[in-house]
């Protein structure tokens, strides 16, 4: 199978919360899809972290989305993995869901 799901999260945030890591080795590109559902009480920033050896060199690609936006993205292989971490920018909760897809070439 080419594409698979490599993370995956549902969540209602109140603070800044680490929602885990995706390693991306496995795959020559990712998609992510990031949503703010329309509920939330705030604007979510969800960041994208580069992790390599066990530090965080920079970030990949930062989101904020206000209730009711979702955002979709492609990137060639960013590295061995990415640490997803989001926060609200404003008092009040945050229900997100965050999805991460990988794709291999076949024969892969």
């Amino acid at each position: 199978m080419p594409t698979e799901v490599a993370f995956s999260t549902s969540r209602t945030i109140q603070a800044q919360t680490d929602l885990g890591h995706a390693a991306t080795d496995l795959y020559q590109r990712i998609r992510v899809l990031a949503d703010c559902r329309f509920d939330s009480d705030s604007t979510v920033e969800i960041t994208l972290v580069l992790v390599e050896a066990g530090g965080a060199p920079g970030h990949l690609d930062r989101y904020l989305l206000d209730p009711d936006e979702s955002v979709q993205r492609t990137y060639e292989v960013p590295g061995t993995e990415l640490g997803i971490t989001a926060g609200p920018t404003q008092s009040g909760s945050c229900d997100i869901d965050v999805w991460i897809w990988g794709y291999k070439a076949p024969g892969e």
